[in-house]
């Protein structure tokens, strides 16, 4: 399997399938602007790109896969240091199905204990909601009294009391 860096400018005369894209082109197919590509590039997610003798980036046709990668884990909350090792995967592992089964394992895990948070967090204040009004506390609202002894459930103050 061919890696980035094998990918080299085409004569003119290729199929457009063979071509690789400048970033003008790339940046037209995919929806992305070349300003995000460039960004993009400099951060090293589409791996070592070859340069046009002028200096163009040049971009292999399967960039535009890439592309929709990105923005798909992008949206699944992948940062870009995830999605770099993702793409890196799928263009030079010969097996990528179980780097990527085991990264999106790893942010599945992530975002359900971010979800149970909530969901405390939505608890806790609905319950505190759920309190009357009034000034029985030394803090002069009950409102605030019942959130401080509900956040007690919190893990994060869990953590700052140990």
């Amino acid at each position: 399997m061919s890696t980035v860096a094998d990918f080299r400018p085409t004569p003119a005369s290729a199929p457009p399938a063979q071509r690789l894209l400048k970033i003008g082109q790339l940046a037209a197919r995919s929806g992305l602007t070349a300003r995000n590509l460039r960004f993009y590039a400099d951060a090293g997610v589409f791996g070592d790109l070859p340069r046009s003798p002028k200096g163009y980036r040049l971009f292999p046709p399967q960039a535009i896969q890439w592309v929709r990668i990105l923005k798909a884990s992008q949206a699944a909350g992948f940062t870009l240091d995830e999605i770099q090792e993702l793409l890196r995967a799928l263009r030079q592992d010969s097996a990528p199905c179980a780097h990527v089964r085991d990264a999106l394992g790893g942010k599945l895990r992530v975002l359900e204990g971010r979800l149970a948070e909530i969901q405390l967090l939505v608890e806790i204040l609905r319950i505190t909601l759920g309190t009357p009004d009034g000034q029985s506390s030394d803090l002069g609202c009950n409102l605030m009294e019942t959130l401080l002894n509900e956040a007690e459930r919190l893990p994060a103050l869990t953590e700052l009391r140990a």
